[in-house]
Order: structure tokens, then sequence, then C-alpha cells
């Protein structure tokens, strides 16, 4: 199937509004079966080497670098003017922040655009920069009930570079006409992993029409618009990208067999991909995925798994078989709910998963959980789950001190610090999008791995 023919999948939000839950005690991780496992087979789409040549050839090709260099916009630090009390009051309350920054004004505010998925060059590259830059990438998602697109933050974390902190938006489109023309991407924009030069990015939460999960792009075609027009594509000398200076490509996809939806909470569904995170703790390297369960739901688990990362050279940046398919590795079911993001780490010989139930209520801190996992072979995870205090199976009540309405996280091994986001600027009682007075809630910040870790161990 070529990637030009695919659908644009329409992003389904999670309702600003959803309940609360009170925290549960979640058990042990536990490996799920070999049945969910098979579900979760991806194949292998890639855009044809004659229409990414074409791409190069009809449009004006640029780079991250020059994007981090001409940025627009810039970020703030949450202790001053530009920002409000409730940016200020977002950020994590244990472990503390080391950085917290809120967005520009009428993106900090914006009822068009969400924050989602968030990547690094230090996903990227073992070093944390990307050439010479030091790099953040923000995925945000367009709101419930208009078109379905997503837009993309290069953020500029450059020490000792006058655009640090500098942040420009980039479009992601699908290649069509044979790579001479584009339209618009239709995606959730939940997970993004960096990894070499591909950007790895979930489709919508409910998959599209031919079931695509992941979508992929390359920094090696990133072009370049000549009007600001708010149309998308390419007609007669005009190129235009909804407005924006630069639009991104998607070079090849991953499907899986069939739709799913994220409303369905049984042993054997399929799974939504939503969140995308990178496990450079442990060779080999893989990609893990996870889904998303609203935490108004009961009852119900949350999956995660994990694919094998290709080497960077390879077109492709996850590793299938001879025919063209990706098998995961492992598939967990934990009984953490709201499950936005993940950070992957192996401690003492044990793989680890850090994440939250991010609840969806105004004011409401998020519940920041870790999660061994299985060792191979083994059915269950030899310890248990810990939020902040320890062990709720040992009758410690889980504290809501991670950031509210937490999305995306990512890691800079190089510099040890944990790198997040958070999606909410909504009304007083949640509602989004609104028309009425706006809180804002979007920041972007960090913490020491260290500190994280040591909040969470029992």
């Amino acid at each position: 199937m070529g990637i030009a023919a695919l659908a644009l999948g329409l992003a389904s939000l999670g309702a600003a509004g959803s309940a609360s839950a009170s925290p549960g005690t979640p058990g042990k991780a536990v490996r799920a079966s070999s049945a969910a496992a098979a579900k979760l087979e991806l194949t292998v789409h890639r855009v044809s080497d004659a229409s990414q040549q074409a791409m190069d050839d009809t449009f004006a090709n640029s780079s991250i670098h020059t994007i981090a260099n001409t940025v627009n916009h810039h970020l703030h630090t949450v202790t001053g003017g530009d920002c409000t009390a409730d940016e200020k009051d977002t950020a994590p309350l244990t472990p503390t922040a080391s950085s917290a920054y809120c967005w520009d004004a009428g993106d900090a505010a914006t009822q068009s655009f969400s924050p989602q998925g968030m990547t690094s060059s230090g996903d990227a590259d073992g070093d944390g920069v990307w050439g010479t830059d030091r790099v953040l990438l923000s995925g945000w998602a367009s709101a419930p009930k208009t078109t379905a697109m997503g837009r993309i933050a290069v953020i500029n974390d450059t020490d000792g570079s006058p655009n640090k902190l500098g942040y420009r938006w980039v479009l992601p489109v699908i290649p069509t006409a044979g790579g001479t023309n584009f339209a618009r991407f239709g995606s959730h924009m939940g997970g993004m992993v960096w990894w070499g030069d591909k950007l790895l990015v979930t489709a919508s939460l409910d998959g599209d029409a031919h079931h695509n999960a992941i979508y992929v792009f390359s920094t090696k075609h990133i072009y370049q618009a000549n009007t600001n027009a708010s149309w998308i594509g390419h007609r007669g000398s005009q190129v235009s990208a909804h407005g924006y200076q630069y639009f991104w490509p998607a070079i090849g996809s991953y499907s899986v067999t069939s739709g799913c939806s994220y409303k369905d909470h049984s042993a054997d569904r399929l799974p939504c991909f939503d969140g995308l995170s990178m496990d450079r703790s442990q060779d080999p390297y893989t990609l893990v995925a996870n889904e998303w369960v609203s935490s108004g739901t009961v009852g119900a688990t949350s999956r995660i798994w994990r694919y094998k990362l290709a080497p960077t050279s390879r077109l492709m940046p996850i590793a299938v078989n001879s025919a063209g398919h990706a098998d995961p590795i492992d598939v967990y079911d934990t009984d953490i709910v709201g499950i936005q993001g993940t950070l992957n780490q192996t401690e003492n010989g044990e793989r680890v998963v850090y994440t939250a139930d991010s609840l969806g209520s105004p004011g409401v801190h998020g519940i920041p959980w870790r999660v061994p996992l299985p060792a191979t072979g083994a059915q269950t995870a030899a310890h248990a789950t810990t939020s902040t205090g320890g062990s709720t199976s040992a009758g410690t009540a889980a504290e809501h001190s991670w950031a509210q309405h937490s999305e995306g996280m990512t890691f800079m091994a190089d510099q040890n610090q944990v790198w997040a986001q958070t999606e909410w600027a909504a009304a007083p009682d949640g509602e989004y999008p609104t028309t009425g007075t706006v809180v804002r809630q979007r920041i972007v910040f960090s913490v020491p791995m260290d500190d994280l870790r040591s909040s969470l161990v029992s």
C-alpha cells in the first residue's frame, strides 16, 4: 500500500472534563497473552524512492538546524511575568521541576490545538544533540470537532545559542501526487519518538481507514512554503502549509490488521496506539507504545508494548522480518489508567516504566507511577508498582504529586533530565474547547531522573 493513498485519520481527543478517579491499588504488571501480542503485528509501507526524489525536486529543502535557529516564538520561565499563576501551579509537586516554561500567549490559550506527544534530540542521538543543536519536539493535535491535523513545535534548547528557548511551528503532512503535492496529516499526535533521522508519530486515536498505527518522517525531507495562505498543498508556483513556513511530509507508515477503538477494554482487544517513547537503557534499543484509557474508567487495564528498533542506517526505523512485518517483543498489562506518556529505564537489571495517571479534572495534579515489568520468561513482575510515598499495595495512598494533565515524556540521558509537557487550556469547569474564560495550564518542564526515581522507590 502506498502512503499517498492512505486515509487522513480523524483525531479524537479525550474529554477535557472527564471525572477524576480515586487512586486504586495497582497490582504487579503482567505479561499479556500471545493472542494479544499477535494483534499488534505491524506491516511496513514506504513512500517510493521516486516519490521522495520528487519531493526534493519540487520543494525547497530545509532542516531541523535551520528551523531551530530561525525561531519566531519563545518559551518563558513560569516564575516570570509572561506566565500565569495557574501555569506555575501546573508543575509537579514531587519531585520539583528543575526548569518549567510557559508558551507564548497565543499558543498558551489557543482552543484550536493542544499539546500531546514529545520527543527530543536525546532520543535521536545518545549525546543529546542533533548536529550542534539540542532540540525538543512538541506535538500538538487539533481540537475536537475541527478539521483533524497536527503541528510540531521545534524548540531550541541549545546552551549558549541566541535562539535558546525559541520555537517555530512545522506542519506534518501526507505526500500525494507522486510526491509533487501534499495534504493534511489527520493525527492525534499522541506519541512521538525521534530515532536517528527518523521521526515516528502515532496516527489518530482510533486509527484510520487503512489501519495505520504509526507514521514515519525523515529530517532529510523537510521543506519550506512560499506563501502563508491557510490552505495546504501545491498550487501552480505556490506552496502553502496552513500559514506555517515549514512542512514535513511522511515517508512511510506501519499498519495493523484491523481497526481499533479506544473505548474497547476487552482482554482480546486491539489497543489503539497513543503514546510512544524510546528505551535506550538496554540493547537492543526499543520503541515503547501505550494505549490511553480514561481516568474515569473502572475495572480496565492499560496495555504497554515494545518493538525492536532498526539501525539508524535503515530506510525505516522499526526492525521487520523478511515479510515486512514487525512483531512486538513484549506486551504488558497494568492496572494503571490515564496513561498519556511513558519513560522507560533498566534499573538493577529490571525494566521499569515511569508514567502517570493524568487525571482529567480542573486543578488536579496527576498521580506518578513506577511500574516494574516482568522479566524475560516471567508472567508477573517481581516487584510492585509504586507511587510517591511507596507501594499502594502496602497501604500507602498514592499522592497527586505529578504535573497537572501531563502528556508525552522524553529523556535527555546526557543531562539526566526527564522532559514532559502538559495539555490543558480549558474553561474553569474543564470544558474544551471553550469560547469563554481560558485557564492557561500548558507548560514544558524537566525534572532530574534521580529525583523522579527516588520519589517513587519505596
